[in-house]
């Protein structure tokens, strides 16, 4: 199957991306909501979408949208293919 710079990957990200901006959605793996969606990609809070099953070892839910998660770019380079780090939680009042 085709990775990231293909048409249909590039079109749900698209839309992927004004969804979760909307809602300002957090990073799925360090549940920080500072995503930068405007900086240009491969810059440390990017919007870089994770595939929480891999797609090395789960091809056929590459484009399946249960699958497909917003993270910062420095957060899902850190989980690779691998499975994510678990987080402390949340804490229990803003800072």
């Amino acid at each position: 199957m085709p990775r990231g710079g293909s048409r249909r990957h590039t079109e749900m990200r698209a839309e992927e991306k004004t969804r979760w901006r909307a809602v300002n959605a957090p990073c799925a793996l360090c549940g920080q909501a500072t995503i930068d969606w405007d900086a240009p990609a491969n810059t440390p809070d990017a919007l870089e979408v994770d595939h929480t099953l891999p797609v090395k070892t789960h091809p056929h839910l590459e484009f399946e949208p249960s699958n497909r998660k917003p993270t910062h770019h420095r957060c899902n380079r850190a989980k690779g293919a691998g499975q994510a780090a678990p987080s402390i939680g949340l804490t229990s009042e803003a800072w």
